[in-house]
């Protein structure tokens, strides 16, 4: 079992919490609790499966019935297309003949597995969480694979993309939402308060970020080293931050480098709140600037799962701190970039990849173009999903249909009496 104290990511000092989902304690309020390990050194037990043989480095005592994990290779396609001589990728989705068997096609499942067994583990029995898609998708597959019920809150335009496996749905309840990401995480808070219900927490919890930082450390010990630069794209930054905390226990460790890898993170145009911060050179987001003033911010990006108003960005522990220790880079790709990046890989890879991961690709082939990585670094690019079409000829796949649709201006008495 991973045996842990949580540390303060402002000042190191350690938390006196007395709550599992009080995701403060005594930390100072814009601040992210994490996780330091007894477990000094992590060495994979390979008589667990999937991302259980991280067991040591997951904030939880047990592994539950979930035995999948990411996917580490050296490119060859993608890395001659770019110059690379040593590129590798870390694949999260559903290739069953490539060994990824994510059944959602995204590594959202990773901090759902991890998120709900915290929660079984300290007494919690229902969560609630909001969603653009991704989180949803994999919470509610994961919810009745783990029979643990959750409430996700999903905008309207996000509802297309909520669909699973084919399965009996008895945990996880959707109530869509006329609205966007951000007003999902509004009333999300507000059902919570009124039901009495546990919010999730989202990128506060540093179970549901042990999770998403799986990929990361899965590809130090394949590639046996701490990459030089790694690329993922960015809604809410939890991924980016789970990634670079990860990457502090390995220089702790010791036995993979003493370096930070440098964070390239990407964004999609218009929506990019923090790209837009970080050019400015500031540690927090204004939302006069940097936020479009577009109604509906979901029918104008590919990557609709990228377009939260509120990231981890300005938080201490968060994607502004990652930037910064890391001298990293910000990256802002059109829609025009997603859908031919996409294509890129698919023809070099052989793989078809989701819009977010489009925006990844994007990032390295300009970073590549404008030298801001040379042919033989080492990198890592994270793909956080693929495998649509792959999963579409192998499975039978349920399109979720809400238990309830509202619309942002519902009351707390409405909200108190949702079937959910």
């Amino acid at each position: 079992m991973g045996k842990y104290s949580l540390i303060c990511s402002a000042d190191g000092a350690p938390s006196q919490t007395k709550h599992p989902f009080d995701f403060t304690g005594s930390c100072h309020d814009n601040a992210l609790l994490k996780p330091l390990y007894e477990t000094r050194k992590i060495e994979p037990d390979l008589s667990r499966p999937g991302l259980w043989k991280y067991l040591d480095w997951l904030p939880v005592k047990s592994q539950n019935e979930y035995s999948y994990g990411p996917v580490t290779y050296k490119s060859e396609g993608l890395a001659r297309e770019l110059g690379l001589k040593d590129l590798w990728i870390s694949f999260n989705g559903y290739y069953p003949d490539f060994g990824a068997y994510y059944k959602t096609c995204t590594f959202k499942e990773l901090h759902a597995v991890v998120a709900i067994q915290y929660a079984r583990e300290n007494g919690v029995d229902k969560m609630v969480l909001a969603s653009a898609g991704n989180t949803a998708v994999a919470f509610t597959y994961i919810a009745e694979v783990l029979k643990f019920p959750v409430v996700c809150v999903v905008p309207e335009k996000c509802m297309c993309g909520v669909n699973v496996p084919n399965m009996l749905i008895n945990y996880a309840k959707i109530v869509m939402l006329q609205g966007d990401y951000s007003d999902a995480l509004d009333i999300s808070k507000r059902l919570c308060k009124a039901k009495n219900y546990v919010y999730e927490g989202g990128a506060r919890n540093f179970a549901r970020r042990a999770g998403l930082a799986v990929p990361y450390l899965d590809a130090v010990i394949t590639i046996g080293r701490i990459p030089t630069h790694y690329f993922q794209a960015v809604g809410s930054g939890t991924g980016a931050a789970a990634a670079w905390h990860v990457n502090e226990l390995l220089i702790r460790d010791g036995s993979y480098g003493s370096h930070y890898s440098r964070m390239h993170l990407s964004q999609n145009t218009p929506m990019t709140p923090m790209v837009s911060a970080w050019s400015a050179g500031r540690n927090y987001i204004n939302p006069n600037t940097d936020i479009p003033k577009i109604d509906n911010i979901l029918n104008a990006v590919a990557a609709r799962v990228l377009s939260t108003k509120y990231p981890a960005y300005e938080i201490r522990g968060g994607v502004h701190d990652a930037l910064k220790t890391t001298g990293g880079l910000m990256y802002a790709i059109k829609n025009e970039e997603v859908y031919e990046s996409g294509d890129i890989f698919r023809r070099t890879e052989g793989r078809d990849i989701l819009p977010a991961s489009c925006v990844a690709v994007a990032s390295l082939r300009r970073a590549v173009k404008e030298k801001k990585v040379r042919p033989d670094d080492i990198i890592l690019l994270n793909i956080t999903g693929g495998g649509i079409e792959q999963r579409l000829r192998d499975l039978s796949v349920l399109q979720i249909k809400p238990n309830a649709s509202i619309t942002r201006d519902i009351t707390d008495d409405q909200l108190e009496k949702l079937d959910v």
